[in-house]
């Protein structure tokens, strides 16, 4: 059943000076006014997106390019104060500043925003409370320049518990990550005649670790990225792939490699809607960078060109 929410207050403030400086530099141009990355790993936006806050997803972009949004957990003296999401939008050629849209003001918890491949939709999870206990999926659908008001999946997506985490493809099939057992794990339902069906835990080899999570999928579900905590792996979570063989089935997962992991925590991937480079986010350490500054191992946002997604597609299919 879809649930429409009843928004809890008109708005809890732009929160965007809890991230930033009071004057930003405006940037300009696609991609924020970035260089954008060859085969290895750069970090994005370091001052703006990447900060010394604690990033907590990786950018998505509406299929125009010019709107991103991204989310975040706010500390003020070692204390979390905030788990909101940002965007900027571009307006002639210039990126406006981070602010809260107003969908996600009605929470404590607002996170991992997904954007429908047409551009329609909005995905995201959310709480009432800024350490969840339990969180739902919302959907907001695109009006005029802005959204309309959040509205809750309800069963059989949303159960008891946490659901999170919502990646959707062309034919609105959404995959995302929930409890299960005491692990969290994926699962999917599709959606048929406007309604989503029985949710579908994931077989085995997509699930068969402490934590399964941040799905990624892609637009025609020719492929599935994803974080796991399973062994063999380079240290903490690594990002992980499966490429859907010609008769539909899922083939072998495959560690995304050190292009992509480290020894610390790799997750929240997403590929951009040009499908030119891929997003995600890690906790990696730089040398040098300050406790308050990006590079920190709170967790920031890298991209790298997407054709290393296609480089280990190659190297799946010689495997087979």
């Amino acid at each position: 059943m879809i649930k429409p929410i009843v928004f809890l207050a008109a708005g809890c403030g732009l929160l965007s000076a809890h991230l930033r400086p009071a004057e930003l530099p405006r940037a300009r141009g696609p991609y924020l006014g970035q260089k954008p990355p060859g085969v290895t790993a750069e970090l994005f936006a370091p001052g703006v997106v990447s900060t010394g806050q604690f990033e907590h997803s990786s950018p998505v972009f509406t299929p125009d390019l010019k709107e991103i949004y991204w989310s975040a957990i706010i500390e003020e003296n070692g204390t979390t104060t905030a788990r909101p999401i940002f965007f900027m939008r571009m307006v002639e050629g210039a990126w406006s500043k981070p602010e809260v849209p107003s969908f996600a003001r009605a929470f404590a918890c607002s996170e991992s925003p997904f954007i429908s491949p047409d551009g329609t939709k909005l995905y995201f999870h959310a709480s009432p409370t800024i350490r969840p206990e339990t969180a739902a999926i919302y959907c907001v659908e695109r009006a005029g320049d802005g959204w309309g008001e959040p509205v809750e999946l309800g069963e059989p997506v949303n159960l008891p518990g946490l659901n999170g985490e919502p990646t959707v493809s062309r034919t609105g099939t959404i995959y995302f990550a929930g409890g299960h057992r005491g692990r969290i794990v994926l699962y999917f339902s599709r959606l048929v005649d406007g309604r989503y069906r029985e949710r579908v835990l994931m077989e085995e080899k997509f699930n068969n670790s402490p934590a399964d999570w941040t799905p990624y999928i892609a637009p025609d579900e020719s492929y599935l990225i994803f974080c796991s905590f399973r062994e063999g792996g380079f240290g903490s979570g690594d990002l992980y792939i499966s490429f859907r063989r010609k008769d539909g089935a899922w083939g072998r997962v495959i560690n995304m490699g050190e292009k992509i992991n480290t020894a610390a925590n790799e997750r929240f991937p997403n590929v951009t809607p040009d499908g030119k480079y891929l997003f995600f986010n890690s906790t990696r350490k730089i040398a040098g960078a300050g406790a308050d500054a990006p590079g920190n191992g709170q967790g920031d946002v890298y991209w790298i060109d997407a054709k290393v997604i296609e480089e280990l597609k190659r190297t799946a299919t010689e495997a087979r």
